[in-house]
């Protein structure tokens, strides 16, 4: 990955020893450089005046001290082990799929450079460095194949931060996901059934407290009652414990939600796991799972809920659809045009809410949605684009 010049965003101890040993030298309040530092573990342990960092516990420290100190986010790189990443957006374990051969370091520094002047954060940056190492590494070349970001076999898995083994959840019965529909009551649920909608999500917000528990099982118990002889894929958001006890098709789950969900009980129970996913890192947290489906958006601005997160529109949906080999669900602001621009750019369903909810006739705007898909894959497919464009704004 290479590009014009710019000022180094990325430090190293090649680049920057003299700064670098300033900064861990001065007081504990000196503010740390807005910059990216790319740092072996033994350069961590050299500079820091520690014990070889061979423990998980003792990488994560090293980094939280290296980010207090030098600058603003850190990745700790292992030869024959994971690299760490410590940032404003998010920290935890990154691992290539076929393990992190010794070299690749001015690769990786340089990749993360790059992506850096992109605009991309900083995990991000870590991210698109990873692939481009390992592109690099399993080609035995000096530098990533220009398409290096479009091969699955690059993209690293993200850790959760509550480590899991759980991976692999089962497959939908039907991958054509077509037009999908996120409804708020099992009303609904029947509603758009009876329309022909064979995609559904019940998407009951604010019932968290334990009296509110009686209503949501008998919202999903009547949600299953009409999709199940329908055969309608239908996914319950966040109330995974009720959904395996009520015997529900699947789970749909947010980021926040991955942390606290019991992922090998829902994978025990068969139910299908779909994820949500909003940038790079999320993609790849997501991906370590190999869930049932992947939704990436906001693909345009919705009014569903507070996101910080930059609309990434139909390039980028493409772009994950090429990159990932399962169905993707593109989702936000979904209309009949954008309904079909999403399934030209490739995705296997169009998550939709308000288009079909707040129409002045559900029934009609559910004809026009999936007649917009019918459209969409008849059409000329959107390119892939080789990159993906930056989805949250660096902080200043």
């Amino acid at each position: 990955m290479t590009g014009p010049h710019h000022t180094a965003k990325v430090w190293t101890v090649a680049g920057q020893a003299h700064e670098i040993k300033q900064l861990l030298k001065g007081p504990t309040r000196a503010q740390p450089q807005s910059a990216l530092l790319c740092i072996s573990r033994d350069e961590a342990a050299s500079l820091l005046g520690v014990p070889a960092l061979s423990t998980r516990e003792a990488v994560e420290l090293a980094a939280c001290a290296l980010r207090a100190r030098v600058c603003q986010a850190v990745v700790i790189t292992g030869d024959e082990a994971e690299d760490y990443a410590h940032t404003v957006q998010a920290s935890g374990w990154l691992r290539s799929p076929g393990g992190n051969a010794a070299g690749g370091a001015a690769v990786f520094a340089a990749s993360a450079d790059y992506a850096l002047a992109r605009g991309f954060v900083a995990i991000e940056a870590v991210v698109l460095a990873s692939m481009a190492r390992t592109d690099c590494l399993g080609q035995g070349g000096l530098q990533a194949r220009p398409d290096f970001a479009r091969h699955i076999a690059n993209l690293p898995h993200f850790s959760l931060p509550q480590a899991t083994a759980v991976s692999g959840f089962a497959a939908l019965s039907d991958p054509d996901l077509g037009l999908y529909a996120v409804v708020d009551s099992a009303a609904w649920v029947e509603r758009v059934v009876a329309a022909g909608v064979r995609t559904v999500q019940l998407r009951i917000k604010d019932a968290e407290l334990p009296e509110q528990g009686n209503f949501v099982r008998q919202e999903i118990r009547r949600a299953i009652a009409a999709a199940t002889p329908a055969s309608a894929q239908l996914f319950i958001n966040d109330h995974w414990q009720l959904a395996i006890e009520e015997g529900a098709y699947g789970v749909h789950l947010g980021q926040e939600d991955l942390h606290i969900a019991d992922l090998a009980a829902i994978r025990q129970a068969g139910l299908r796991l779909g994820i949500s996913t909003h940038a790079y890192w999320e993609v790849c947290r997501a991906w370590a799972l190999r869930p049932s489906y992947i939704a990436c958006g906001p693909i345009h601005p919705t009014q569903a809920k507070a996101m910080p997160w930059i609309p990434q529109g139909n390039n980028n949906l493409a772009y994950w659809c090429a990159l990932l080999p399962t169905p993707v669900v593109g989702i936000a602001g979904m209309d009949v045009p954008r309904t079909e621009q999403a399934a030209s750019a490739g995705a296997a369903g169009v998550a939709v809410i308000s288009a079909i909810t707040a129409a002045a006739s559900p029934e009609a705007a559910i004809a026009q949605l999936q007649e917009a898909v019918r459209r969409g894959r008849a059409s000329p497919p959107v390119t892939a684009p080789l990159f993906p464009k930056p989805t949250l704004s660096p902080t200043p």
